[in-house]
């Protein structure tokens, strides 16, 4: 085994070993746009710090296993705080649900065997993780969804120009191992909805200056842009949060994914 002594790593500065961490964080997050039929798929995160607790991931199992022909699972999650500790905490829970989701069983099922195997890492330290899990199940035009102290997802329904939040009960991870998560759904989604699962420093921050809440400039962005492909609508949502911070880093991690069905 290597001791600390022979690690290469023992010497470096404290800002190359950032840099590493930093770099190795940014190589978890997803590459590019899964493929999902009947729906587009884009993401991205803006960390405050070097390193964050922000994430998002897929969950793109189809023609690995027998149970997951039809799904694909999207992933935005919170570890609470900043900096190493709270990246920490999001790789293992990364790890933690990507691990799990390979097995059969319900997603409500997953995200509660994850809080039992996180809360054995961090009970009696106050950490937590939130997230905001829903699977896409292809051209059915139904989604299921799982919320564990995370904001609601936002939904867009074109037909009736309407915002829907996407709620739910359930406990940040890691808190109480012996709480049981429950599913949502919902079914007929219109052609053109919108979905967006943003982390809450993305809901709650407010414009520079006059302390506009930046939600309402994204809701109105949303209309304007519903037409748009999904990797459009959160590029365009990524450069108002860039007005949204003015000259001043973000306050808070940032992370949104955008879900449009086609």
């Amino acid at each position: 085994m290597m001791t600390m002594e022979n690690d290469d790593t023992s010497r470096l500065p404290n800002e190359t070993c950032v840099r590493m961490a930093a770099q190795i964080g940014k190589q978890l997050l997803p590459q590019g746009s899964p493929y999902v039929e009947g729906a587009e798929i884009a993401g991205w995160t803006m960390y405050s710090d070097a390193l964050g607790g922000d994430f998002f991931d897929y969950h793109d199992f189809r023609g690995v296993c027998c149970h997951s022909k039809t799904k694909m699972n999207i992933i935005v999650g919170d570890a609470c705080g900043h900096g190493l500790c709270s990246a920490l905490l999001m790789t293992s829970t990364r790890s933690f649900l990507r691990a799990r989701a390979m097995k059969p069983g319900r997603l409500a099922q997953v995200v509660t065997d994850v809080n039992i195997l996180l809360h054995m890492d961090v009970k009696e330290s106050g950490h937590f993780v939130t997230l905001f899990c829903l699977s896409v199940y292809g051209n059915e035009r139904r989604i299921e969804w799982v919320r564990a102290g995370h904001p609601p997802a936002l939904l867009y329904d074109p037909v009736k120009d309407k915002f829907i939040s996407l709620y739910g009960e359930g406990l940040a991870l890691g808190v109480d191992p012996e709480h049981v998560y429950q599913s949502n759904s919902r079914v007929d989604i219109p052609n053109g909805a919108v979905i967006l699962i943003g982390s809450d420093g993305l809901w709650e921050m407010q414009a520079e200056g006059d302390g506009t809440p930046c939600r309402k400039v994204l809701i109105d962005l949303v209309r304007k842009h519903q037409r748009e492909k999904a990797a459009v609508i959160g590029g365009v949502i990524k450069k108002q949060i860039d007005i949204c911070c003015g000259d001043q880093p973000a306050e808070d991690d940032v992370s949104l994914v955008v879900v449009k069905f086609t």
